[in-house]
């Protein structure tokens, strides 16, 4: 599909910038229904060279196993100061799942972990999923003067990847994941402390996310808040159908 035309072009963005906009990745610039069949394709490159089985065989696995180990892990990642041991944990999970699945043997201890998070990294950087006119208006955003950061629960190495790969990380200021934060979303602790890092006053930060549930709690700690892909009409968010009509809501805000 090629990609949709941005709303609004750098020259007709007057407005000098009056916020700091913090971004969610999965939901707003890439659409995690594209991601999930990447990481399938890009797991079978990786892996059989490695460790063996046959690429199709380790497709299935991501697919038939990635939902129940997140859903396993996920609730000790959330705990505040905890995401970084809980990250390791299910990494080393996630592997030895699709390992079991595939009918080949795990790395042994550290290395377990280690061979999860190379794989990551191979795969966040050649995942191709953004959203159509996700990148150029990212682009007209940062020409048009507004300082960019991330705001997502994924660690900040894996946005590096995806950011990279979409060509826009040189318009990001501070990638904001989880392990910066060591909170995940809707925690306030992971807003009230991405404000502190970025040194932006809550009521200067306009923060985009496709859940309204994370949007509450950004909201509580001071931010103004859009809604992406969503009807915020019960929701007390701004909103907007996809990142590219954003360059449009700013030049109607106060």
């Amino acid at each position: 599909m090629a990609p949709l035309p941005v709303s609004v072009s750098i020259r007709t963005m007057e407005r000098v910038p009056d916020y700091t906009l913090f971004i969610d990745d999965g939901g707003v610039l890439n659409d995690n229904s594209r991601r999930a069949p990447e990481f399938q394709r890009l797991v079978a490159d990786f892996f059989p060279p490695r460790l063996g089985g046959e690429p199709a065989a380790w497709a299935e696995a991501n697919r038939e196993t990635f939902q129940q180990v997140f859903d396993t892990h996920k609730d000790a990642m959330a705990v505040d100061d905890a995401y970084e041991q809980g990250a390791v944990a299910y990494e080393t999970a996630w592997l030895t799942a699709m390992c079991e699945y595939v009918g080949v043997a795990p790395p042994e201890g550290d290395e377990c972990a280690a061979l999860a998070r190379e794989a990551l990294l191979f795969i966040t950087r050649r995942a191709q999923a953004a959203f159509p006119g996700a990148a150029e208006t990212v682009a007209t955003l940062a020409g048009a003067g507004y300082t960019l950061h991330t705001a997502s629960n994924q660690p900040s190495w894996e946005l590096e990847g995806y950011l990279l790969c979409m060509g826009i990380l040189d318009h990001f200021g501070i990638l904001l994941g989880a392990d910066l934060v060591n909170a995940m979303k809707p925690s306030c602790t992971y807003y009230e402390r991405a404000f502190a890092l970025t040194g932006v006053d809550p009521a200067r930060a306009l923060v985009l996310d496709d859940s309204p549930g994370y949007l509450d709690a950004a909201r509580e700690v001071g931010a103004r808040t859009v809604l992406v892909g969503g009807d915020a009409s019960a929701a007390g968010h701004l909103a907007i159908p996809s990142l590219v009509a954003l360059p449009s809501l700013l030049e109607t805000l106060d």
